[in-house]
């Protein structure tokens, strides 16, 4: 289990890289439950980082950009921008400082080590192999792919031997490292050894490419983009940050990244543990990926994104759900609750021989707290659901009859546990400001 109230080292949280500049509800799934991790670390009194996780090298781009690098540059920095203001309107906080983009310069060169690193480790293998290949485009596809036509020009595809630098997927190998790291849910690593028709080759690098991170090994290609995005518990371990690594993921990206990182990355490297959610679904009951269109329109009509985060918590995390049938209308309600109760409970005088509020709530909430210790999001929020109904419903009564002698910390340990499932309300910076919550011996604002 992940020691969150531990500050050296910090939690480093990690998302699979993803194209800034094509969001959709599926992604932002992901980045909230990793947020809520950033912000459960800091209710326990520890530290974290939730470093920014982007993929520039879109095949899509490259007949815009592929010989227009200054064109290219503004596009990511513009992209990239629009993309961290997207989270932070869901409450997520990513990292300024630390961004694994494979258009930086130093993280290229940081790739590039490890790519030189794993070649000479033997961990890339310059092998030969069949394949699938496009004389035109020179696109190559697993020999047991079942097309027959390349899906760019539409040429057949001729099945050809070739030598080149593959990373070789040993099942064996990587199930028992997967069996080494902590799933939530538990669950997920049989998930993952159910995957079949995994090809054993990766292939390293691209022929006629010019977006991506130059390979080491062979010039005049660019290295795939899911190998590139797989090292990311190498390239954080290079950056300097040392702590537990906490990966989140949804269960449809298992055969594109979770094999690919538990094969590539040097055992030391892995992550200790892995959160893996369902796929949302249209109304249809289709994935929603940016490959068919998927975006934030995607979100319910008219909904604050904070609601959409409190759903997306409360929901199951292993099971496939339908965004139409996202908890929006009950997270609004808990919300409100929320604030009213702390609203009222400020307006109190504190005195003698009234309700100690910390005491009176001291077992609901210590549940959500060793819930989250668990990281078990779902369970937490429907045990901070029962500890905010127990307050208003049972002791705000109580307060009106007898008063109340201390609630500081009651106030802010729920405006913590608030701030996890809905990301910073100003409305609850508002009540602790105008109304200053205050403990009758320690005169304690709430922040």
């Amino acid at each position: 289990m992940i020691a969150w109230g531990g500050r050296e080292p910090s939690t480093v949280l990690l998302a699979p890289p993803s194209p800034p500049g094509a969001p959709h509800l599926g992604g932002i799934y992901t980045w909230v439950l990793l947020d809520a991790a950033r912000r459960t670390a800091l209710h326990f009194g520890g530290d974290s980082h939730l470093p920014q996780s982007w993929n520039m090298s879109s095949r899509r781009l490259e007949p815009k950009f592929g010989h227009d690098p200054e064109g290219f540059a503004r596009y990511c920095g513009l992209a990239v921008s629009s993309a961290v203001a997207t989270l932070e309107g869901f409450g997520i906080v990513v990292s300024r400082q630390t961004a694994l983009r494979d258009d930086d310069v130093s993280v290229r060169a940081h790739v590039r080590a490890v790519i030189a690193e794993l070649a000479d480790s033997d961990v890339l293998r310059y092998l030969p192999a069949e394949e699938k290949w496009c004389l035109v485009c020179r696109i190559a596809l697993p020999p047991n792919a079942g097309a027959e036509h390349c899906f760019t020009c539409g040429d057949p595809l001729r099945l050809r031997t070739t030598r080149d630098w593959f990373l070789p997927i040993n099942l064996d190998e990587v199930f028992r490292r997967a069996a080494a790291v902590e799933w939530v849910p538990d669950y997920g690593i049989r998930r993952l050894r159910s995957l079949t028709n995994v090809h054993p080759l990766i292939r390293v690098g691209h022929p006629r490419r010019s977006l991506g991170v130059a390979s080491p090994l062979h010039d005049g290609e660019v290295l795939d983009p899911r190998l590139v995005g797989a090292l990311g518990p190498s390239l954080l371990r290079r950056l300097g940050l040392d702590g537990p690594i906490v990966a989140a993921a949804g269960f449809d990206i298992q055969r594109k990244w979770l094999l690919t990182l538990l094969a590539a990355n040097h055992p030391d490297a892995l992550p200790a543990m892995i959160v893996q959610h369902g796929t949302l679904l249209d109304t249809a009951g289709r994935k929603l990926s940016r490959y068919n269109g998927a975006s934030l329109a995607d979100a319910p009509v008219g909904v604050e994104p904070c609601l959409v985060r409190a759903a997306l918590l409360s929901s199951p995390l292993g099971k496939d759900l339908r965004v139409a049938a996202l908890a929006t209308v009950g997270a609004s309600r808990l919300r409100e609750k929320v604030l009213n109760s702390l609203r009222y409970i400020g307006l109190q005088q504190p005195r003698a021989g009234g309700i100690d509020l910390n005491s009176a709530c001291e077992e609901l909430l210590s549940e959500v707290e060793s819930q989250l210790k668990a990281f078990d999001v779902p369970r937490a929020y429907v045990s901070f659901q029962r500890a905010v109904l127990f307050m208003s419903s049972t002791v705000i009564p109580m307060i009106r009859r007898q008063g109340t002698a201390s609630y500081s910390e009651v106030c802010r340990r729920i405006g913590s546990l608030h701030g996890i499932f809905y990301g910073d309300d100003p409305r609850l910076s508002e009540i602790a400001d105008g109304l200053r919550l205050l403990d009758a011996d320690c005169g304690t604002t709430l922040t």
